[in-house]
Parts: structure tokens; C-alpha cells; sequence
């Protein structure tokens, strides 16, 4: 297949797709869906760049604040064992599936549904929730890569403070007797999925635009083991201080050690102050929050720029524009967060935006995917990529074990569903109503075109639901009354 090279003048960036060559590769490539189907789609210039922004949006500020914490409430080295447990059994699996769905279709997140076009709403769903994230997060090679030299500085000043090892003591901690409470096995679950960023459309958009034979199984395991580490190793870092600041001011931890936010905006900085050369290391502190933030905000504008691009074509010559307009919206809604009340709304967006919403929109495309697309073809989708097929280990946790797991999730995180609080500021019920309405705003796109997809087909009930779970390669066999029937064998098989 003929490769065309085109030239370019500057280095260029479209919305996380770095291309930092002086040769941008445009080559038409299978498409996935129909084969012997080309794409003439834009691809990475190079592989670094894929995974330094892949690892540039998984490594966030959750990494630095909410792991940390997470540890030390939940019983210090014991959350590990939760924590690498469902990492193995959901994490990896579902970060394995989304590189592979965006490589193999070459789509955003709206536009892979063409595998089963009923599922296109969850589509719309994890778009809509990147966009709601981004008008809180956008408040934070060297944005993916400066985190950790600035880690390793403050690691190596933190250790040196009195108090130092008593905060890295109490963050090792082992209290296995914890691990009795549902709620550790639940902050395990939810930091998994966090954590790793599956479920907002970034690592299908970002995958999208891999050459069609990468190796997209040793890019998820390298990725989401860079994402668990550097998860772990922060805690050191930000223990270390706080440890320090406790003895500073004679006071127990876990009266430091009081929140998720609060720990790098408020606790952490004000360690930093009492140190000499305060200025020199708040800089490097905030350098480094801001290259945390930048490339997750970066990545989750990706996955709205994107999967809309993708889905209304209208929009591909006017990408410019668009990109300008959903930057612009962000980021004027956005200033809400830092007004004088800026705090709560950003705590209120926090605990509505992306919480059982992520959990439902990643459970749904698990199952569209898994169980009406069919693992086994998933399967063999991989296989013309990367010439191996998945091994049973990975189509069962496709199949069962991660669905069952994320039902769990979501069943759990419903029921156990608690007020936002800030600073012992309790939520007002419409507030609250004003949440739940944001989250019910992104998880309704599922159903909502589900019913438009049937209502728009013709035919008999039989017939419409026949082309809304076939994959549009394969309509002309509904058409000609081949479709494939589901039969208990096809729900079963692996």
C-alpha cells in the first residue's frame, strides 16, 4: 500500500495529537471495520509520542492527591491488595480494550459504535462527561515527563525534614484488618477506573490515530503499570511532607491529613513555606501540578474534539474553529471554580461529573462490546492487528469478570451515595438536585439513542433491533435475513 508524506513547516499539536516530526505520515490504512477498506487518517509521527500522552493524561492529580490518601485511610500497605486485585482484573483488561477498540476502528468515541450502532449513546455519554471534567480540571514531551523529575526533587528534600519518616511510616502502614470494610474494596475499584482514565474516550481517541499494526496489548500493560507506579512512589513524596509539617506544628497526622484536594492545595503548599528557598520550591511545586493538569485537560478535550469531529463529518474542515469554541466554553465556565465560592462548585462538579456516571458509561461499553459485539470477534479484530489473539485470560475478564465487577461498582456506589461535604460545609438539597442532574444529563445519552436508533430504522421490531446490534459492515446480511441470531451458545463463548 502506497505511504504519502506530506511536509510540514512547524511542529504541530492538535489537541494532544502531538506530531513532532518535521514529517507527518498520512497513510491509508485499513479501516478495521471493512476490510480491504482503506482510512486516510493522521497518525502518531512517532510511537514515544502515543505513549508519553497516553501516560501524560492517566498520570494526573488523582495520582498525586487521591491515591495518597486513599492508602492512608484505608489501612496504608493493605490497599494494595484491593487495589492490585481489581487492577488486574478490570484496570488492565478495560485499558487493553479501549486501545484496541480506537486502534482497530480508527474512530473517536462516538463513532467505534459502528461495531453496534445501539451503543452509540454511551458514546456521547463518555464525551459529554469529558466535557463536564473539563469545566473544573482545566483550572491545572516535557508535560509527561517533568512530573516525574519534579517528584524525585521534592522526594529527595521531603525525606531530609524532621518527621519525614513518620509520614512515610504511617502512609506504609499495614492495618489488613481494614480490608474487612466494603468502602476499602469500593475507593479501590473507583481509583482503579480513575486512575487510568478509562471511560472518558481519551484512550480510544488517542489510539485512533496508531498505525493499524501497532502492538496495542504491550502499550496497555506498559502504560497502566507507569500509571500504578508513579500512583505509589507520590505517596512517598507527599507523606514525607506532611509528616514534616506535622512535627512542625505538633500536631497528630491524621489531623494534617484531612482531605483528598486539600492535601496538595492546601496542606502541601503550606509545608512548602516553611521551607528555605520557600519561592524556589513552590515553583517547582506548581510547575509540576500544572503539567499534571495540563496533559489530562489536554486529553479530555481530545476525546470531545475528536469523537464529535468523527461523528459529524461536517465539522472535519472546521477544526480549527470547533477547537477554539470547546476551549472557549471550558474555560469561561470554568472561572466559576475560581470565584470566591469556587471551591464548592468545583467539589460539587467532582463528586457529580465523573462518578457513577464514569462507572455506568464504562459498564455499558463493556457490555456493547463484550456481549453484543461478541468477544470472540473483538478477538480477531486484535489478532489482524498485532498478529496474536488475546489469551482466555483477557476474553474472560472481558466477558465476565469486569462487567460483573463494574455492576458491582456502580450498584455499590448508588447506594452508598454521600453528600458532597467541603470543609464541613454540607450541600443544600438543590445542590445536590443540580448534581444529580448533571450526572443523570451524561448517563441518559444511552438510553436516549437507543430509542431514536430503533425509531429511525425501518422495518419490523425484529428488523430494526436486527440492524441496531449488527455492525454496519454487516447490514447487508440483515437486509438479505442472514444476521446473526443470539443464541445461549454466543452469549457463553469466550
Amino acid at each position: 500500500m502506497e505511504t504519502k508524506k506530506v511536509e510540514l513547516i512547524l511542529v504541530k499539536e492538535q489537541n494532544g495529537v502531538q506530531f513532532t516530526n518535521t514529517t507527518l505520515i498520512s497513510s491509508p490504512q485499513p479501516a478495521g471495520e471493512g476490510e480491504g477498506e482503506t482510512v486516510d487518517r493522521e497518525i502518531w509521527a512517532k510511537k514515544i509520542d502515543f505513549l508519553l500522552s497516553v501516560i501524560g493524561f492517566a498520570v494526573d492529580l488523582a495520582n498525586v492527591w487521591r491515591f495518597p490518601y486513599l492508602c492512608y485511610r484505608n489501612g496504608g500497605g493493605a490497599f494494595l491488595v484491593p487495589y492490585l486485585f481489581f487492577m488486574f482484573i478490570a484496570g488492565m483488561p478495560l485499558f487493553y480494550m479501549e486501545l484496541a477498540l480506537g486502534q482497530f476502528n480508527r474512530e473517536g468515541a462516538a463513532g467505534v459504535w459502528k461495531i453496534c450502532p445501539i451503543f452509540k449513546g454511551v458514546g456521547f455519554t463518555v464525551i459529554l462527561i469529558a466535557l463536564y471534567v473539563g469545566f473544573y480540571y482545566n483550572v491545572v514531551w516535557i508535560t509527561a515527563t517533568m512530573p516525574y523529575v519534579v517528584l524525585t526533587i521534592l522526594l529527595l528534600r521531603g525525606v531530609t525534614l524532621p518527621g519525614a519518616i513518620d509520614g512515610i511510616k504511617a502512609y506504609l502502614s499495614v492495618d489488613f484488618l481494614r480490608l474487612r470494610k466494603a468502602s476499602v474494596w469500593i475507593d479501590a475499584a473507583t481509583q482503579i477506573c480513575f486512575s487510568l482514565g478509562v471511560g472518558f474516550g481519551v484512550l480510544v481517541a488517542f489510539a485512533s490515530y496508531n498505525k493499524f499494526n501497532n502492538n496495542c496489548y504491550r502499550d496497555a500493560i506498559v502504560t497502566s503499570s507507569v500509571n500504578s507506579v508513579t500512583s505509589f512512589f507520590s505517596g512517598f513524596v507527599v507523606f514525607s511532607f506532611l509528616g514534616y509539617i506535622s512535627k512542625r506544628h505538633g500536631v497528630a497526622l491524621e489531623d494534617v491529613a484531612t482531605g483528598e484536594a486539600g492535601l496538595v492545595f492546601i496542606i502541601y503548599p503550606e509545608a512548602i513555606a516553611t521551607l528555605p528557598g520557600s519561592s524556589v520550591w513552590s515553583v517547582i511545586f506548581f510547575i509540576m501540578l500544572l503539567t499534571l493538569g495540563l496533559d489530562s485537560a489536554m486529553g479530555g478535550m481530545e476525546s470531545v474534539i475528536t469523537g464529535l469531529i468523527d461523528e459529524f463529518k461536517v465539522l472535519r474542515n472546521h477544526r480549527e474553529i470547533f477547537t477554539l469554541f470547546i476551549i472557549a466554553v471550558t474555560f469561561l465556565v470554568s472561572l466559576f471554580c475560581v470565584t470566591s465560592g469556587g471551591i464548592y462548585v468545583f467539589t460539587l462538579l467532582d463528586k457529580f461529573a465523573a462518578e457513577t456516571s464514569i462507572l455506568f458509561g464504562v459498564l455499558i461499553e463493556t457490555i456493547g462490546v463484550s456481549w453484543f459485539y461478541g468477544v470472540d470477534r473483538f478477538s480477531n479484530d486484535i489478532e489482524k492487528m498485532t498478529g496474536e489473539r488475546p489469551g482466555l485470560y483477557w476474553r474472560l475478564c472481558w466477558k465476565i469478570v469486569s462487567p460483573c465487577f463494574l455492576l458491582f461498582v456502580v450498584v455499590v456506589s448508588i447506594s452508598t451515595f454521600k453528600p458532597p461535604e467541603y470543609d464541613n460545609y454540607v450541600f443544600p438539597d438543590w445542590a445536590n438536585v443540580i448534581g444529580w442532574c448533571i450526572a443523570i444529563s451524561s448517563m441518559a445519552m444511552v438510553p436516549i439513542y437507543a430509542v431514536y436508533k430503533c425509531i429511525s430504522l425501518r422495518g419490523s421490531l425484529r428488523e430494526r433491533l436486527a440492524y441496531a446490534i449488527t455492525p454496519e459492515k454487516d447490514h447487508h446480511l440483515v437486509e438479505r435475513g442472514e444476521v446473526r441470531q443470539f443464541t445461549l451458545r454466543h452469549w457463553l463463548m469466550v
